[in-house]
């Protein structure tokens, strides 16, 4: 492998993208729904979405009159045309641990009494997204490094040359000698340096509020269609909806409002939004066949 000293590029990656990718992390959109592939020489497909209202919902409203009126709402979006996993999934993301997770909180699986595995927010110490100054530290530090082990790699492979010393692993371009993975770290170190200089802090809070909504809005308005529905306290697509959010929110939605919200992110992230409805019709489709 030829070792070069790269030109260092300044160019940043516009906040745009930055908070593209975030959004799509924070949200999931990069995980699989339906995660297929074989198991013990079967072919096996299994949903994200869970087969009951999330625990939360319990916790929140009770065993009362607002858990029951959950329950009404939900039976007839089910009427409407809408799946019920696909509903407690949704609902799933108006839960504590659905915002911890998208404030920055790692997911964790967590295995429940009936077998299935839920994902939670798992505690670690909370830090906001680092400054673009903080970055320049590493882009600094990541050069330095470089250069310095430029500078001495003929020491470096002498020491190397004595076979005390196995050779990394783990990379996806196994390194032939010594030599192969000095020029390795140096390119990972320069790309590390590039990464840093391009970077530009998101607006972090201001992105992710009030995107579970997004969820729930965007699943119903595309699925439940009121001609399907006999039930005499059908109340339409959009009461329907603004009065299950209120409740497990406790707080009141209005249609508009939850209408605006769904169509702000669209205009904002069109290619995401193509994606939250494309992963919601595949969980929508996935249960529709069972």
């Amino acid at each position: 492998m030829r070792s070069h000293t790269p030109k260092t590029l300044m160019t940043r990656v516009s906040r745009k993208k930055v908070e593209e990718a975030l959004l799509a992390d924070r949200l999931g959109l990069d995980d699989e729904w339906v995660a297929r592939g074989e198991q013990g020489g079967k072919w096996v497909e299994e949903s994200i979405a869970p087969t009951g209202l999330p625990q939360f919902i319990r916790d929140t409203v009770g065993r009362g009159n607002d858990y029951y009126e959950v329950e009404g709402h939900v039976k007839r979006l089910v009427e409407a045309g809408c799946r019920p996993e696909v509903l407690y999934f949704c609902l799933g993301e108006l839960s504590p641990d659905a915002t911890a997770i998208r404030e920055g909180r790692r997911r964790r699986s967590v295995p429940g009494e009936d077998g299935e595995f839920t994902l939670v927010a798992e505690r670690t110490e909370g830090r906001p997204l680092a400054t673009r100054e903080d970055l320049e530290a590493v882009r600094n530090k990541a050069e330095a490094a470089r250069r310095l082990i430029h500078r001495h790699q003929r020491e470096l492979l002498l020491v190397a040359d004595t076979k005390e010393f196995r050779l990394p692993t783990g990379m996806m371009t196994e390194p032939e000698d010594a030599d192969d993975a000095l020029a390795l770290l140096k390119e990972f170190l320069s790309w590390v340096a590039r990464l840093a200089g391009a970077y530009t802090k998101p607006f972090e809070k201001t992105l992710l509020k009030s995107k579970g909504l997004i969820f729930l809005t965007a699943y119903v308005l595309s699925h439940a269609q009121a001609t399907k529905v006999r039930s005499l306290r059908w109340m339409g697509v959009d009461n329907e909806l603004a009065g299950l959010a209120s409740l497990v929110t406790e707080r009141a939605r209005s249609p508009s409002d939850l209408r605006a919200k769904l169509r702000k992110f669209g205009k904002d992230h069109p290619r995401l939004y193509k994606l939250l409805v494309r992963k919601l019709d595949e969980l929508h489709s996935f249960h529709a066949g069972r």
